[in-house]
């Protein structure tokens, strides 16, 4: 592990929890129960409507794949597998495309919500691309890993579903919606175009851990 790598996984896990701070406190003051607003959410439904969305959840991904770079926790060894590093990568870059080309027009965020979301869709996703490229072990990855790599992004999507349609009558995103025009045939549709998405990005990262993997030797990190 050299000083740099280390240095800017330290960087990058430092602004990961910035972003997230910041967007917890940019929100849970218009969400939580007050004297006030007796009508909003009490703090445990909050607590999991803030990480039901995943934005939320990939940096805190990423928050992990670095503490697990720099620590020798042996409970973190899952995000240390060079499949793992390069899933969130793909994770975290379908997050900035698809904020920046669906969701950005859309709003006009201002304050602290602004801040968060330029650190959590912009900022956090290119330096843990940029970590990973330059400092992750690399020549290990193969195609056949993308059906692996899939699985995070399924389990969430299950998730939401089931969370939104047996209890909480809530789905942090449109496209995952059945409430909304189209129903189950518009979710199936969004849901294709994600796994597309992320199986294409997955595509390209693994071909770059080739491309890298020929100039460098792959090294356990």
């Amino acid at each position: 592990m050299t000083t740099l790598a280390r240095l800017f996984a330290i960087l990058g896990l430092l602004i990961g929890l910035l972003g997230l701070t910041v967007d917890w406190v940019a929100i849970l003051p218009i969400m939580i129960v007050t004297e006030t607003n007796a009508v909003a959410r009490s703090f445990p439904d909050f607590f999991v409507y803030y990480w039901s969305y995943f934005t939320h959840l990939t940096n805190l991904g990423l928050v992990l794949t670095y503490f697990a770079f720099l620590s020798s926790l042996p409970f973190l060894g899952w995000f240390r597998s060079p499949r793992t590093r390069a899933a969130m990568a793909a994770y975290i870059a379908l997050v900035m495309a698809f904020f920046h080309f669906m969701l950005a027009p859309l709003y006009d965020f201002e304050g602290l919500l602004a801040i968060g979301n330029v650190l959590l869709h912009y900022v956090c996703p290119i330096l843990y691309l940029g970590w990973w490229l330059a400092f992750a072990p690399h020549g290990t990855l193969r195609y056949r890993d993308i059906p692996m790599m899939l699985i995070p992004g399924l389990v969430y999507v299950i998730w939401v579903l089931i969370r939104g349609g047996l209890w909480a009558n809530e789905y942090p995103y449109a496209i995952l919606d059945p409430t909304q025009r189209g129903g189950y045939f518009a979710v199936t549709f969004g849901v294709v175009a994600i796994l597309v998405g992320i199986t294409i990005f997955s595509a390209v990262l693994i071909w770059l851990d080739g491309v890298f993997g020929r100039t460098k030797p792959a090294t356990a990190a």
